[in-house]
């Protein structure tokens, strides 16, 4: 696929992200942070820094299936094999409030770095659900049906990391200062890319974001519709993968650059 099998394209910025108190604590709560006032202190020092820090940004390019050969057909998540069309997206919260959690890290705060990666990750949920529901919204006025958001190398999705290759090829060239790292990493790391099946043969996704389908019970950002064994609401399994990819990623730059 390339620009000849562009159909539509979706281009979103911070506009209308509320970054609240209250968000940032379901963050830090299903992160297995207690409640109290020494942190709630925290917080709400850090709450204005990391909204001057973050920039959740998103983007979406759906193009036409058609041209897809047989092999990258048979690689797509089972069930958007039969899509018409694939909207691929990316969202990110950008560099700065990650580089700025790590500082912190590095120089021993860790509550006060774990604070900052919960809003960033907050962030990138909201402009994600954003972005997953403006798909739902498209496939539904042309009288189709979306599946859920299939990111590479989340359990959910049971599809491998590399096809983050395959996401970006059909993405602008540096989406949104984005790349992929040689181990398809991406950076920034606060960041999630996914592919969203659309057609009339596609089952009709319930939200764009879930958990449902991971045999990581234990998952403290675990999410499935219908409140079932919920820790995270929105799309926090595939963000969890993120920040697991984000600790992998940093060890990887620091190896490259000793």
């Amino acid at each position: 696929m390339g620009e000849r099998t562009l159909v539509d394209r979706f281009d979103l910025d911070d506009n209308g992200i509320e970054l609240d108190l209250d968000a940032a604590w379901m963050a830090l709560e299903r992160g297995g942070f207690s409640r109290s006032e020494a942190v709630e202190a925290q917080v709400e020092e850090l709450l204005p820094i990391g909204a001057s820090l973050i920039q959740p940004r998103a983007i979406g390019r759906v193009h036409s299936a058609t041209s897809l050969s047989k092999r990258e057909v048979a690689e797509l998540p089972a069930p958007i094999r039969e899509a018409e069309f694939l909207c691929f997206g990316l969202c990110t919260a950008g560099q700065a409030i990650g580089e700025r959690a790590r500082a912190l890290c590095e120089e021993g705060e860790l509550i006060d770095s774990m604070i900052l990666d919960a809003i960033a990750m907050t962030g990138l949920s909201l402009i994600g659900e954003r972005l997953g529901y403006a798909v739902f919204d498209w496939a539904n006025e042309r009288g189709l049906s979306a599946s859920r958001a299939f990111s590479p190398g989340a359990g959910a999705s049971g599809w491998k990391l590399e096809h983050q290759r395959f996401v970006f090829a059909h993405l602008p060239k540096k989406p949104l200062g984005v790349r992929l790292t040689p181990h398809f990493l991406m950076q920034p790391s606060k960041s999630v890319s996914f592919v969203i099946g659309i057609g009339e043969q596609v089952v009709q996704a319930k939200q764009p974001f879930s958990c449902e389908g991971c045999d990581r019970l234990d998952c403290a950002y675990r999410h499935i519709p219908n409140n079932e064994m919920i820790r995270q609401d929105g799309m926090r399994n595939t963000l969890a993968a993120a920040s697991n990819a984000d600790v992998e990623s940093r060890g990887q730059i620091d190896e490259a650059t000793t």
